[in-house]
């Protein structure tokens, strides 16, 4: 009888009411949650008034030690994007293979040596927008802007064994009429432009920094590595802040002037 009672009682409208009331509280806290998780966690890093950095010092030109500490792109662009947050701040060398074990522990608050986002780690950790492609780039008298293309009919020179390299080798098999030059290196597949034994360089994106555009060459970014920070996937408003703050560079000039400054 008391069991006939109490179903009956579920199905009273005020018990029902009471269920979805419960339901649509808890559903707006599992929403409102992250956000205040994310407003605590940036409040209690403005108080502490330092962002912590995870770093591998052995990524040069971007992180790496000198006589005078950190150094590299990265570094400068730790300092600036500090600044811009009005934080001090403080690497760690935690090595690029423990960067992700340092931010779950909580023991960075970010991630920054040339690191690129990574899809298998999204459920737990974000990545700011790119502030630099580390994708090869091709070099020729006219700009690649679709490889089946720009590519057909073309002799591609590439320093073997090359990122350039084997992304060409995967081209060459898709590509109708591709011919692959293999060289020494990168500055062998450039001195194989200018010299007219190729139509196209794929180089790294460090030997395209010293291509000279007043040459009438051309610089088409080809299979794009962006290179953002990383950080966990609850500080949403660090994120934002970051992001802010790198929108900022990109519209001043100061990400161009680190590129200038350390990729040529």
């Amino acid at each position: 009888m008391s069991k006939q009672y109490s179903i009956t009682a579920l199905r009273h409208p005020c018990y029902l009411f009471a269920l979805l009331l419960a339901l649509l509280a808890y559903a707006a806290w599992a929403t409102v949650a992250p956000a205040v998780q994310a407003e605590q966690n940036w409040c209690e890093l403005r108080a502490r008034g330092s962002l912590r950095i995870g770093i591998d010092p052995g990524i040069q030109p971007f992180s790496f030690y000198d006589s005078s500490g950190w150094n590299g792109f990265d570094a400068d662009l730790a300092r600036e994007l500090a600044t811009r947050l009005n934080l001090k701040f403080s690497s760690d060398p935690v090595g690029y293979d423990s960067m992700y074990d340092a931010l779950q522990t909580g023991r960075v608050d970010i991630a920054l040596s040339a690191v690129s986002p990574d899809p298998n780690r999204t459920a737990e950790f974000a990545y700011s927008q790119p502030y630099f492609d580390a994708g090869i780039r091709a070099v020729s008298l006219s700009p690649i802007n679709t490889i089946n293309t720009d590519l057909t009919h073309k002799r591609v020179a590439v320093g073997l064994g090359t990122e350039a390299d084997r992304q060409v080798r995967f081209w060459e098999r898709r590509v109708p009429h591709l011919q692959r030059l293999p060289l020494a290196d990168d500055a062998a597949a450039l001195a194989a432009l200018t010299s007219g034994q190729a139509d196209v360089a794929l180089v790294s994106v460090f030997a395209a920094g010293g291509v000279d555009g007043a040459t009438g060459w051309q610089v088409s970014s080809l299979a794009p590595r962006p290179y953002g920070i990383a950080l966990r996937r609850e500080d949403q408003r660090l994120l934002a802040e970051i992001n802010r703050a790198l929108a900022q560079m990109q519209q001043d000039g100061t990400l161009d002037a680190l590129r200038r400054k350390w990729v040529k």
